[in-house]
């Protein structure tokens, strides 16, 4: 049986970014401690913690396979949207208004796209291309205007302008200085400042999150999976912001020390001695996603910023029974993004046909797809549409 949960752990892991990473040693300014008790969590409907603001398909995509889904960035009444080798320019209805697949090393052309921003200083978009080492800038009509070639964004994950600097998460650095993030001034291309040194997991680091800052009230916030904090980034250095404390189940500081084989040693040792860690983050305004895992359960949890209050889901429960869990939640693990007010999810309508099947003979179905519409578009449109969803969702206030 046990075997059997770390199978399925590895299952839905497998299917998102993720690293290994020891919390933050710095100085602790104004942080707030957020309570989390994992023990009074029971499973809660999705339609509760979340409310649905629209779900769109990709408009004029039928000729464009797209596997996933990578980022999104919202600006303007505009959507970009990193797709695994394009960048797509969406209206507000999810239509498509322009596409950009130039693949290569030249100017304007990459080999990844791995993070989008949008930058205030120079009003372009910006793309980072790990692989290539590069930001690329396009107007807001999508046209190239210019890159920056920096060595600290060679095999970076996500990165952050801040005036004529760059905030600049994972990278070659990881194996140098060993700071997690890095503040690199944008005119010299050097290094200002670093953050968050990496101890003995760099051993068994695997694969990084490719969305760890989050600009608020003028402050960048940094996160990253497994930390039990969200800190905040200067070019003076680093603070805790927020502290997750989960009591009883909170992963020991020196458990990262350990000498683990690879990722999913580090998974299953913890989920043996029944760790819990923040395995994503993903901020808005007024609220906190938070993604936890614990053993071979997950939780989906909402902080209030303002009440410093917790909401917890071990799950998703549904008036047709847990069969139904998975789709009333539309398969969903954890955002491809935000922004002040709402989250953004990839839907994967295989996911949902998936499940549909296997209910196929379940007599609450025709009953549970009449009160779920979004569901039941998916899969009434599967044949004529097969690219991923767009789903966009505000966090309820509690």
């Amino acid at each position: 049986m046990k075997k059997c949960l770390y199978f399925l752990q590895f299952l839905i892991l497998a299917s998102l970014f993720f690293n290994c990473s020891s919390p933050e040693k710095s100085e602790i300014i104004e942080s707030k401690t957020v309570s989390i008790n994992l023990q009074e969590a029971n499973p809660d409907k999705f339609d509760s913690m979340f409310a649905i603001e629209e779900m769109m398909s990709i408009g004029g995509s039928e000729n464009i396979p797209i596997k996933q889904i990578k980022r999104i960035l919202q600006r303007e009444s505009k959507y970009w949207i990193l797709t695994s080798n394009k960048i797509l320019k969406l209206d507000s209805d999810g239509e498509i208004l322009g596409s950009i697949s130039s693949q290569g090393n030249g100017p304007g052309e990459f080999q990844t796209v791995d993070d989008i921003r949008w930058n205030d200083g120079s009003n372009f978009i910006e793309v980072l291309d790990k692989n290539s080492g590069k930001l690329i800038r396009f107007n807001s009509q999508g046209e190239f205007q210019n890159e920056w070639n920096n060595p600290y964004l060679y095999l970076a994950t996500s990165f952050m302008p801040q005036g004529d600097d760059y905030f600049i998460y994972g990278g070659v650095f990881f194996s140098g200085d060993g700071d997690r993030a890095v503040l690199v001034s944008g005119k010299t291309g050097e290094k200002k400042e670093g953050f968050s040194k990496i101890g003995n997991e760099r051993g068994y680091l695997s694969v990084l999150n490719n969305d760890t800052f989050y600009a608020k009230d003028g402050a960048i916030e940094f996160f990253y999976s497994d930390s039990d904090s969200l800190y905040t980034l200067s070019e003076n250095g680093s603070s805790v912001k927020y502290i997750f404390d989960f009591g009883k189940f909170q992963t020991p500081p020196e458990f990262f020390d350990r000498s683990f084989e690879n990722i999913m040693d580090f998974r299953n040792q913890a989920a043996e001695n029944n760790y819990a860690s923040v395995f994503s983050i993903q901020p808005t305004d007024k609220h906190i996603f938070l993604f936890i895992i614990q053993g071979s359960n997950y939780y989906t949890t909402t902080v209030d910023r303002a009440k410093n209050k917790v909401r917890i889901a071990k799950g998703w429960s549904t008036e047709f029974g847990s069969d139904f869990s998975n789709l009333s939640s539309y398969s969903a693990y954890t955002p491809i993004g935000s922004d002040s007010q709402f989250l953004y999810f990839s839907i994967d309508p295989y996911s949902i046909k998936s499940e549909i099947d296997k209910l196929s003979g379940n007599p609450s179905l025709p009953e549970f797809l009449k009160k779920n519409a979004y569901v039941d578009r998916i899969y009434q449109d599967f044949d004529q549409y097969e690219n991923p969803y767009l789903l966009k969702i505000r966090i309820n206030d509690f």
